[in-house]
């Protein structure tokens, strides 16, 4: 955020703020999905096998979450769990 303030004070033309805006909310984007799929294995599907149709189910629809982009910046090459191909 500072160095967002600073290029504005220094009187950076308007694109290149726009352009670090940009990077810097597909990098928070990025760091929302890691948590959510840290969260999500570790808090809700602890203790399930990896190759029970719940985790696989979890998995799928991580992928399709990102893939059709619900959150802007957000990866699609989740692994696939274990089993798949």
């Amino acid at each position: 955020m500072q160095g967002l303030q600073r290029m504005i004070e220094s009187g950076r033309d308007c694109e290149e703020v726009l352009t670090q805006i940009m990077a810097v909310r597909s990098s928070l984007d990025q760091v929302g999905v890691l948590l959510m799929e840290w969260h999500i294995e570790r808090c809700i599907l602890n203790g399930l096998p990896e190759d029970s149709p719940t985790v696989r189910e979890v998995h799928d629809a991580l992928k399709t979450w990102a893939r059709f982009g619900l959150v802007p910046g957000a990866r699609a090459d989740l692994p696939e769990p274990a089993g798949e191909s």
